[in-house]
């Protein structure tokens, strides 16, 4: 029982800590570890009782399995079309853009490789659970729980660890797909999943706290729970925060009803125990609030609560698939076809469990396997008032699944091994007073005596399938198919073909995502031997969001001729992904020149104004100063905020004072002011606007008043150091020294922060003062620069400043200096040379 117990324990923390046990060969490398201690405590129930009985909720996880792996079983497509016609549809049409039907036979799941791995988790889970059990019905529920609390603190620890040396890789190998912010990197890198981990780890050990005979001192365990509620805290989880707080409070609720059912001798708990634990609880959020940073406090108090609409998004899905669903493990790829909401985002889950398995199981089995859990599980079937262990420990499980709710983490095996590994143990320890074993099913006597040999079997083959054919997901295959067009020369017709085959097998096997059509699109367009149009009419087709799309259909538009169709793409484009305004506005720059023409691309209303920006931009690079002054006049006027806009305008009206071109000061005056009471209104946190009005001062001959203006200003304003580059160059008009030289003190105090931003520094203030013929000064800043970054571009730029002011030996060290960088060239040997001969004359 202690090798079971040990092979639990093993199985759970390796969940955990394998990066989540997300990755499909993470996973079907540790499942067999579950079916081995699964096949073990059927076995040694067999030999203690000569029968085996598995327990409703496992048996329930393994329907679930089998129900799952049929959903991936290739069907014929006349079967297909006739119970599941959206699915039919979608294989029917998966390789249009190669001119060739769909395949004969498809699966009901529209990502069968998923599916797949999502039929080996949940055999895995009834792993789990039935060795729990059975390590409970002989040790007690405390041997499973303390496990999930170990585990917890253990990738509480390594998240910790990864935080405090500025980790961007997990344990230094690992790159996310995502950018993550600072104490975010560890195992579970979603935030949301981070939380659920610790939060049932924080609630089981509450449990461990308050047994009777704890296991471990309470002080230790105590400790270790203000450890998880700092890391949780720090997660920036603001469902799991809250969940976290209910969970204290429902823990607190359910403690007072097994009081009260237990008489008056266990009404109360011992106070230091409850001391104890209010101890713990506000040690863990005194840590969170040490080392929590900004980023944590904006990320807990942001108020967006758009994904919980997600939930509705479910509802089209469901609409179209609502028998048999997508397919378990499907929604990423399909639900692009369904999206509404602009941007380019991939949304993996629903975000709420019972909608998850509503759109990817379909109707009728997710809702029984809703109702059918929740009675197996009752509080009553688990013993939730049985013991002050117990409490807390349902208590961890139904927090987890209220946060998922919201923040879907019961998609990651990490958590999903966890709530078995306590659910179990809950069934097991309540097992233990039941004379009939509970809600279980006796298997008959030989299927008993093959059972332990049939779970290892079929676990080992689910795990081996799962890692031939389960791998790459669609997340891992995107990657591949991207590197694969980045290596590719579109002029090689054997690289093309290459490509396209690639593509082939990656819309095989997931016949809904749009990304790979959009691929095939771009590399039909780039090497001019196919047409792009079916694949971009297959791509949109899957995703009707898809601003790139839309982009490259421009593109395929005007090299046909369509100009103005093409401007109308434009358009779509930056409506449905703002990100796309840059290259969208460059393009439309460059096929028409025309303001009513260039209109066609611009959204309607103040959604229009960054668009405009971007036009305006582009225009004034081309040398079309009328045009881009009144794309900017339409962006001010839809939306009178738009900084670029109001800014290029106020620089124009400035640099006609300073040009004396304004017929009417006065007028251009008042202008210019009503543009920084804008951008005042617009940026209140902003220095633009102080920084018109000190360039205003100084067309007024004011320069001293202009730079006294701008460095009470930058005291005060979040860019700080933006503003005190301003400052300089306002202080670089000042007569004198003083200003300058005091403006000069600041930046660098401000910037000296590493030695590569301090370089910097230096030699723009060198460039501020070579330009005001302070050349000692601008050499002394050019000197500053190389020896805090000692690079052969800060020598060279000193070694050319140094021969312009006449320093001509400096000028030769400085040399030298990137002599030792590069290695001695003729080149430099010969100017060497000539900077000491000069030095030489110079005396």
């Amino acid at each position: 029982m202690r090798a079971l117990a040990a092979l639990v324990a093993f199985t759970v923390a390796s969940s955990a800590l394998a990066l989540g046990g997300v990755h499909v060969r993470v996973v079907a490398l540790l499942a067999p570890f579950a079916f081995v201690a699964a096949a073990l405590a059927l076995r040694r129930e067999q030999e203690r009782k000569g029968s085996i009985s598995l327990a409703l909720p496992a048996i329930l996880a393994i329907a679930l399995a089998a129900y799952t792996l049929l959903q991936a079983v290739p069907l014929p497509m006349a079967v297909l079309e006739r119970i599941a016609p959206g699915n039919a549809d979608v294989w029917s049409r998966a390789l249009l853009p190669f001119g060739e039907a769909g395949p004969r036979f498809a699966s009901l799941s529209l990502d069968p490789g998923s599916t797949l791995v999502e039929a080996l988790k949940w055999s895995s889970y009834a792993a789990i659970f039935t060795a729990s059990a059975a390590v409970s019905a002989r040790r007690g529920a405390a041997t499973g729980i303390t496990t999930v609390f170990a585990s917890a603190l253990a990738v509480a620890l390594v998240t910790v660890v990864h935080g405090l040396a500025g980790m961007t890789k997990v344990y230094g190998f690992y790159t996310p797909s995502v950018s993550l912010p600072p104490w975010h990197v560890g195992p579970l890198i979603n935030p949301n999943t981070l939380a659920g981990y610790l939060n049932l780890g924080a609630l089981a050990g509450m449990g461990l706290v308050l047994m009777h005979d704890p296991i471990a001192p309470r002080w230790l365990v105590a400790s270790g729970i203000a450890f998880l509620v700092a890391v949780d805290v720090t997660s920036a989880s603001r469902g799991g925060v809250i969940a976290l707080i209910l969970g204290v409070l429902l823990l607190a609720l359910l403690l007072r009803l097994r009081a009260a059912r237990r008489g008056a001798s266990a009404r109360t708990t011992d106070p230091s125990l409850r001391f104890l634990l209010g101890g713990a609880l506000l040690g863990g959020a005194a840590l969170a609030l040490l080392g929590g940073t900004r980023d944590t406090w904006f990320e807990l108090y942001d108020k967006n609560l758009d994904k919980l609409q997600m939930v509705l998004w479910a509802l089209p899905v469901l609409r179209e698939h609502p028998i048999f669903g997508i397919g378990r493990g499907a929604f990423e790829s399909v639900f692009p076809a369904y999206r509404e909401s602009s941007g380019h985002v991939v949304f993996a889950y629903v975000e709420n469990f019972p909608a998850q398995w509503l759109v990817e199981w379909g109707a009728p089995v997710a809702l029984a396997a809703l109702v059918l859990f929740a009675w197996a599980l009752a509080p009553s079937r688990l013993g939730a008032l049985r013991s002050r262990l117990a409490a807390s420990a349902f208590t961890g499980v139904v927090v987890v699944l209220l946060q998922n709710l919201a923040d879907l983490s019961l998609e990651i095996p990490a958590v999903c091994f966890a709530l078995a590994t306590v659910l179990g143990s809950l069934w097991g320890d309540r097992a233990r007073s039941r004379p009939s074993g509970g809600l279980a099913a006796k298997a008959p006597g030989k299927l008993a005596r093959l059972a332990p040999a049939l779970t290892l079997l079929v676990g080992l083959a689910l795990a081996a399938a799962s890692f031939r054919f389960g791998h790459p997901d669609v997340g891992a295959e995107r990657d591949a198919i991207r590197k694969t067009y980045d290596a590719t020369n579109p002029a090689d017709p054997a690289a093309h073909d290459a490509l396209k085959g690639a593509l082939r097998a990656a819309m095989r096997r997931h016949p809904a995502e749009p990304y790979f059509p959009l691929i095939g699109a771009l590399a039909a367009y780039q090497g001019k031997r196919e047409s792009a149009l079916p694949w971009l009419q297959r791509t949109l087709e899957r995703g009707h969001v898809n601003g790139r799309a839309h982009l490259l259909l421009a593109q395929v538009l005007t090299s046909r001729g369509a100009r103005r169709q093409a401007l109308l793409e434009l358009r779509i484009a930056v409506t449905q992904d703002g990100s796309l305004v840059g290259p969208a506005g460059v393009f439309a720059a460059r096929i028409s020149k025309d303001y009513d023409e260039l209109s066609g691309a611009v959204p309607e209303g103040k959604a229009g104004a960054p668009m405009l920006d971007e036009l305006a931009v582009q225009a004034r690079n081309a040398g079309h100063a009328a045009l881009s002054a009144r794309l900017d006049a339409e962006a001010i006027a839809r939306n009178p905020g738009a900084h670029g806009p109001r800014v290029r305008a106020a620089n124009a009206q400035l640099d006609a004072l300073a040009k004396g071109t304004c017929d009417d000061r006065a007028r251009c005056a008042r202008e210019i002011e009503a543009h920084a009471a804008a951008l005042e209104s617009a940026f209140p946190g902003d220095f633009v606007a102080d920084r018109i009005r000190a360039e205003l001062l100084v067309t007024e001959g004011k320069s001293e008043d202009a730079e006294a203006r701008l460095a009470a200003r930058c005291a005060r304003v979040m860019d700080r150091v933006g503003c005190l580059r301003a400052r300089i160059e306002i202080a670089s008009r000042v007569p004198g020294i003083a200003r300058i030289d005091a403006a000069s003190k600041d930046l660098l105090a401000a910037t000296c922060l590493s030695a590569s931003a301090c370089a910097e520094t230096a030699s723009f203030l060198a460039r501020i003062r070579e330009n005001r013929g302070d050349s000692g000064s601008a050499l002394t800043l050019y000197a500053r620069a190389a020896r805090e970054e000692p690079t052969e571009a800060r020598w060279l730029a000193l070694a050319d400043a140094a021969s312009r002011a006449g320093a001509h030996a400096q000028a030769a060290d400085a040399l030298e200096r990137v002599a030792q960088k590069r290695g001695m060239t003729e080149e430099l040997r010969k100017r060497i040379a000539e900077e000491r001969a000069r030095a030489l004359g110079a005396h």
